[in-house]
């Protein structure tokens, strides 16, 4: 049987990973948003005779792109280790894909064009010709409708039975031309698009170990030819392939297309919905997920006293750091984490599917690109709101590296799943009357402020480190706004709990056991009968008077980097003086506890505020540091929340103390 390898590419958004999904019978999810996919997904099937090996590469509009997902896709490409290109476009916007079609052509002979989305096309009475296409292309063009699975049987039969011929050669501007006639005989090539890849990317540069007289070749012509140069010479074939291709007869928009489009664009409705959007996730992630959190409690607390029995063959000393430390660190996690996550994710994950986040990005675009980044950064900062790693890895969507780095570093102001629990005890003993559901509801609207002043922190400390990081690089924005589609719902909340909830889970999980030993030993070794953690209490508690606050609960935040959730069972253990993280029979007994220790509604708010404001977890400082390879900027993402909640905590504590 013969083995060959063939790749998908095209924009974001065409339906690359549902037929991904349909050739290869794998479970991939789709997704109707930019940067669903951000690394290579390899799949394998056979037909006929051949056994194919597919790769489905992140959506890309160019192989000149700067984000993560673009240079994966582009990397991929360029390095022409397959046998066949598969270019997937949108059949509602082929003008959009062009772009990518021409930059592939210009890199590779063996292609097909997958015309994906045709059935939606219909409906909208946009009509392409096909046939006139694949002539004027001089490559297969074929129809392809993911969703109603039709086309693809010709698609298995074009690839099966491809054969190398001529395919358009894109005629560039004279001086493009003159530089790839000039380079490539130099470095042993042929490819235009290589030639191209080489005079935008330095990295490429690097990478092809170019002599020094290449690289001076290469220097003199960036002076004379930009990307906006090679762009338009794509657009200008571009313009001239499609004439007479598409043909638009009264082109219909969809009626609820018309009515979200109204709602996020006008300038008046469009805040207010998103807030009230925000609002109404919050009440549903709070209100859903107390009973599954209690339950969770019970299990796992009800598994103690088997744990002991199995394990009654080790002395003590050994048994109750795992269990009354370890373990029992680990469920408060699971349990806090979980049940607010399994509701959050997949809420998120179908705003996603359904095409209303991009909107929210468009929509802030403009304060996002006055502080010097782009809309695409609000996509960023929903993500953080399940979780900050997670927020810090859908950074990689961002076009510049100036702007990955904006994001990443101010991501931590958008309070997690993690945080919430905290900050919603300290709200319902505090603040609002807890009266079951109305208490939810106004819970949900005192977060919503909160979560509110992090959107005003964001968008300032973007402003100031955009003067500071990359600052001679421009911010680019390029998103699409899909059409609205239904999603498998059971599908989405699947790969919503899967790939985003339990995953974070998991890597919270491997942090908190350690993390729980620790904890148990600072309480139980004593020292002239105080236990270690008593001694660490009373040395912060100058400072944390200072700042409104007490020495536990400086504390507390402190031992509760590992993860956010066990701040309030510190909090529990430092000021009853136990020996192992206790859960609260009440929040009435939790605030008799509270106010005991001398805690106040200026305590209270300051509580608040430090929760908001203060250095990510260790499973996000251990993310910021895989994405941007900097200790330097790991540690900055740890000092300018925490320094910006302190300040606020001490000039509130002056004001009103």
């Amino acid at each position: 049987m013969k083995k060959k390898r063939a790749c998908l590419i095209g924009n974001p958004n065409v339906g690359k990973s549902s037929i991904f999904n349909t050739l290869t019978g794998s479970l991939q999810h789709t997704g109707n948003w930019t940067g669903k996919t951000v690394s290579n997904e390899i799949g394998l099937f056979n037909y006929q005779d051949t056994s194919w090996e597919l790769v489905d590469l992140p959506g890309t509009y160019s192989l000149m792109g700067e984000s993560k997902e673009e240079e994966i896709a582009s990397d991929f490409v360029l390095s022409n280790d397959y046998d066949l290109a598969i270019i997937v476009a949108d059949s509602t916007n082929l003008e959009r894909s062009m772009e990518i079609i021409l930059e592939v052509m210009d890199v590779k002979k063996e292609i097909i064009v997958c015309l994906n989305l045709i059935d939606e096309a219909k409906k909208r009475n946009i009509f392409i010709d096909s046939k006139k296409l694949a002539t004027k292309l001089k490559v297969p063009v074929i129809e392809t409708s993911a969703k109603e699975k039709k086309g693809f049987q010709e698609l298995l039969e074009t690839m099966n039975n491809y054969y190398n011929k001529e395919i358009l050669e894109i005629i560039h501007q004279k001086k493009i031309t003159n530089y790839c006639n000039y380079i490539l005989p130099k470095i042993n090539e042929t490819k235009n698009g290589l030639a191209i890849k080489l005079l935008l990317d330095d990295n490429w540069q690097k990478k092809y170990e170019l002599t020094f007289e290449n690289l001076k070749i290469i220097k003199f012509y960036q002076k004379y030819i930009s990307k906006s140069d090679i762009r338009n010479s794509y657009h200008e074939n571009a313009i001239k392939i499609l004439d007479g291709v598409i043909n638009r007869i009264d082109e219909v928009e969809k009626k609820e297309d018309k009515i979200w489009n109204y709602l996020f664009s006008n300038r008046f409705l469009s805040i207010p919905f998103m807030l009230i959007l925000l609002f109404f996730i919050l009440w549903l992630t709070i209100y859903f997920s107390n009973i599954p959190s209690s339950f969770l409690f019970s299990f796992f607390e009800s598994l103690e006293q088997p744990l002991y029995k199995i394990l009654n063959f080790l002395p003590n000393y050994i048994v109750d750091p795992l269990i009354l430390g370890g373990y029992r660190t680990l469920y408060w996690v699971v349990s806090v984490m979980l049940p607010p996550m399994a509701i959050f994710f997949p809420l998120f994950s179908l705003l996603e599917d359904y095409g209303l986040l991009p909107r929210i990005a468009f929509n802030l675009d403009r304060p996002f690109a006055k502080c010097g980044s782009c809309g695409k950064q609000s996509l960023t900062m929903c993500m953080g709101l399940g979780c900050n790693a997670v927020g810090v890895t859908g950074a990689r969507i961002m076009e510049s590296k100036k702007m990955r780095l904006l994001s990443i570093l101010t991501n931590v102001f958008m309070p997690c799943n993690g945080r919430f629990p905290a900050m919603i005890c300290i709200i319902s003993m505090f603040f609002v009357s807890n009266n079951t559901f109305l208490g939810s509801i106004y819970s949900a609207l005192f977060l919503a402020l909160f979560i509110v002043g992090g959107i005003f922190l964001t968008f300032l400390v973007t402003k100031i480190l955009s003067k500071f990081i990359l600052k001679n690089e421009k911010p680019i924005f390029i998103l699409e706004l899909p059409s609205f589609r239904k999603p498998k719902i059971l599908k989405t909340i699947y790969f919503a709990l899967k790939e985003k909830a339990l995953d974070v889970l998991k890597r919270a999980m491997i942090i908190s056991f350690p993390a729980g030993l620790i904890i148990y030993f600072l309480a139980n070794i004593t020292i002239s009968n105080l236990s270690l953690i008593s001694y660490l209490q009373d040395f912060f508690n100058p400072f944390g008077l200072l700042i409104g606050l007490d020495g536990a609960i400086v504390l507390a935040f402190l031992l509760g980097l590992p993860a956010n959730e066990i701040v309030i069972p510190m909090l529990l253990l430092i000021y009853s003086g136990g020996s192992a993280l206790v859960e609260y029979e009440s929040l009435e007994s939790l605030k008799l506890l509270l106010i005991e220790h001398g805690w106040t509604l200026l305590t209270a708010f300051n509580f608040l505020i430090i929760s908001l404001c203060h250095f990510p977890c260790a499973t996000t400082l251990l993310t910021i540091k895989k994405e941007t390879n900097s200790l330097f900027y790991t540690l900055i993402s740890f000092i300018i929340p925490l320094a910006i909640g302190i300040t606020i905590c001490l000039i509130t504590t002056l004001i009103f103390s």
